[in-house]
């Protein structure tokens, strides 16, 4: 399988010369994914099927035809990578299948990032929102951090060029990262769709997911959010299951690899003690 790709597998087509390609690409990606059965079932949590996460994969191929021109070795480690995390890529929000530069890269999603937050023994709280004209908030870092946020409850106002977000431990601590507007230009301008439908239809969302993903790089993290965040927006053609402990081949550079999603939106609240 090496260097192979989907776009390999059509040798032919008629009339409908699309959809003769698209349905020989997919019956390539199940028949890869089926070759690779007894890896995911290995790396699947309990209540996840092998058949169940192909059956995934192949809904994400034909809502995104780009996956098929991929490097197979990239489709299947990044599906790979979403059974060991425990991540059902797509709709539910929690991982993207990503098609960029004829590879698949796995891209961390906000339901993804506050289901490992809540998987971890201390988490209590996590939020995020935008500050709004008439709102009382004020915010300071050093020795004493504190986070105020007082929304004006009888007008809400348009957003006034900040946006945050905020954990809490059971044990008392605590954390937060707060991003004004040139922050998050600067983040919008590395993303890899930084005119796409996210950022011009929900500003906010995505400002608030870039400040969610700020956060996340300095909280304490569990063996399995470190996972995440070492492959988030990262590209895997090793498909040995110890290759999720390892570093990606390729640096994710600095670019902020969750801001181009937000076509699927961002739920701007999590609820105490609640799950993602």
């Amino acid at each position: 399988m090496p260097g192979q790709t989907i776009t390999n597998a059509v040798a032919q087509k008629d009339d409908n010369g699309s959809s003769k390609a698209l349905a020989t690409r997919l019956a390539k990606v199940k028949d890869l994914l089926e070759s690779m059965t007894p890896e995911i079932a290995k790396a699947l949590p309990g209540h996840v099927t092998p058949d169940r996460m192909a059956r995934i994969a192949l809904t994400q191929c034909r809502a995104t035809p780009e996956l098929l021109t991929c490097s197979a070795e990239s489709l299947v480690g990044a599906v790979l990578t979403c059974a060991q995390l425990g991540m059902e890529p797509g709709p539910t929000q929690e991982a993207f299948l990503i098609p960029r530069g004829g590879q698949v890269t796995f891209q961390l999603g906000y339901k993804g990032m506050a289901k490992l937050f809540w998987q971890h023994p201390l988490a209590a709280y996590l939020h995020t929102a935008t500050i709004r004209t008439g709102d009382e908030f004020d915010y300071d870092l050093g020795t004493s951090p504190y986070l105020l946020h007082k929304p004006n409850k009888k007008d809400r106002g348009e957003p006034e060029g900040h946006w945050y977000a905020v954990f809490k431990l059971i044990n008392g601590g605590f954390g937060f990262a707060v991003l004004d507007k040139p922050a998050v230009e600067r983040r919008r301008r590395k993303s890899q769709a930084p005119n796409g439908f996210g950022w011009t239809s929900n500003y906010d969302e995505m400002a608030e997911k870039s400040a969610l993903r700020d956060m996340f790089d300095t909280m304490p993290k569990s063996a399995e959010m470190s996972r995440a965040l070492a492959w988030d927006g990262a590209v895997r053609t090793n498909l040995d299951l110890g290759a999720i402990d390892d570093a990606p081949a390729e640096d994710n550079g600095d670019e902020d690899p969750v801001e181009e999603l937000d076509e699927h939106g961002w739920p701007k609240t999590v609820p105490v003690g609640g799950g993602a």
